[in-house]
C-alpha cells in the first residue's frame, strides 16, 4: 500500500521530474478506486476491463453531489490535464526520456 507516511516503490511524487505535472486521487473520493483500476487495466492492455471500471466510476459519481464546472478544484484538474498534454508533447518532441 502507498500512503503519505509509507510511499510505495511507484510513488509519483518521488519519481516526478521537477517540471512534471501531477494529479492526486485520494481514497476518500468515491470515484477514485474505479478510476485507478481503469488506469491499471488500460496500461496493461485490458480495454474491456477498463471500460467496466470506468462504468463503475461513473456509477459511483451518480451517488455524490457533483462539483460545479467553475469550482476551483475542477478548474485546477482541467489545467493539470492540459499542462500534462503540453509537458508530454514537449518531452516527446525533444526526445527526452
Amino acid at each position: 500500500m502507498s500512503n503519505k507516511s509509507d510511499p510505495s516503490a511507484f510513488d509519483a511524487y518521488a519519481k516526478a521530474e521537477e517540471d512534471e505535472p501531477v494529479f492526486t486521487l485520494l481514497a476518500r473520493d468515491p470515484v477514485a478506486p474505479a478510476l485507478i483500476e481503469a488506469w491499471a487495466y488500460l496500461r496493461s492492455g485490458q480495454i474491456g476491463a477498463a471500460e467496466i471500471a470506468f462504468r463503475a466510476a461513473m456509477d459511483a459519481a451518480t451517488h455524490i453531489t457533483p462539483q460545479t464546472p467553475g469550482e476551483a478544484q475542477i478548474r485546477s484538474a482541467f489545467q493539470v490535464a492540459e499542462e500534462s498534454r503540453v509537458w508530454l508533447r514537449a518531452k516527446l518532441l525533444s526526445g527526452r526520456r
